[in-house]
């Protein structure tokens, strides 16, 4: 489960906000399918954050990055990993093969590409969860951004710490 109060604004009657800047995730269902699996079941729901119609990216947890990915992250690694995602089935996988596991989401994201099919995605691992971003969009800037906050925010909390 997700802590997204974090994603919230944390005071309603500010006026000076632009309402329109303000990216609110909301929590929803995925379909995880790892074909990799031997024995039990290959296919799981799974709660996911993601935001609206113009969001181009979903917060995963750590261990659905890794098994996506086909890697296991050591904890508070931080990594960026190329993926896919391919628009008319709604998932992200490393490539379009049948043997690798992929996520399935119920809505379409947001599209730099022209031909529609595919988007090169970004798996973003940093912090208690992992992101996934379409490729130039500006969920991918603001998660590069995140990930740099976040190695700002541990070295002053080392120094701190040490003093």
């Amino acid at each position: 489960m997700f802590r997204l109060s974090a994603y919230r604004p944390l005071f309603r009657h500010a006026r000076h906000i632009n309402a329109a800047r303000i990216r609110l995730f909301s929590e929803a269902h995925a379909r995880f399918l790892d074909p990799t699996i031997t024995s039990g079941p290959r296919e799981r729901e799974l709660d996911i954050a993601i935001g609206g119609p113009s969001i181009a990216s979903v917060i995963v947890e750590p261990g659905v990055a890794s098994k996506l990915v086909g890697k296991q992250f050591a904890e508070g690694e931080k990594a960026e990993v190329p993926l896919l995602f391919f628009h008319k089935t709604k998932h992200f996988a490393k490539d379009d093969d049948d043997a690798c596991p992929k996520l399935y989401i119920d809505r379409d994201l947001a599209s730099n590409v022209s031909n529609g099919t595919s988007s090169p995605a970004i798996l973003f691992r940093f912090g208690a969860n992992s992101t996934l971003a379409i490729k130039g969009s500006s969920n991918e800037s603001q998660a590069r951004v995140f990930a740099g906050l976040l190695d700002g925010i541990e070295g002053s909390f080392n120094r701190l710490k040490d003093a």
